[in-house]
């Protein structure tokens, strides 16, 4: 006899229950799978704005050598998106970055032609290679 109405109630209860587990971890692996998404797109969104501004304003490899300290590094250390982008820097790049002191590089070898190279532009390879780590790091790429 007690088996019955144990039966009976688990028939009477044990759907309506098992409906409400269910829905309820579904209605949880949905948010997270949601969570997830607009956490990659708020990542996407930071890297296109740190590439399509930062970059920018500190130079492209074809353009002139200019000195990064002064007016050039003060625009960029107080930009919206230098300051979104800080938080994710290595150390190493932060103390580059925001070194004032001013960093020449010279070309010793006087025999080869002189190429495009990247010395006079380090704080644009410095933010290129710092923005691509951090998009491996996110899974953007």
């Amino acid at each position: 006899m007690i088996w019955e109405e144990i039966l009976s109630y688990a028939k009477t209860f044990g759907g309506p229950i098992a409906g409400f587990i269910g829905g309820y971890l579904t209605s949880q692996w949905q948010w997270r799978i949601e969570k997830e998404k607009q956490i990659l797109l708020y990542h996407r969104e930071l890297v296109v704005g740190w590439r399509s501004t930062l970059i920018p304003m500190i130079g492209q490899s074809q353009d002139n050598p200019v000195l990064w300290a002064g007016e050039r590094q003060r625009a960029v250390m107080s930009s919206p998106q230098y300051a979104t982008l800080r938080q994710h820097l290595s150390a190493r790049a932060i103390e580059q970055i925001e070194d004032p002191t001013m960093k020449l590089f010279v070309h010793l070898d006087k025999t080869k032609k002189r190429t495009s190279d990247w010395n006079h532009h380090f704080p644009l390879k410095i933010f290129i290679e710092e923005i691509d780590r951090i998009e491996k790091q996110w899974k953007l790429v």
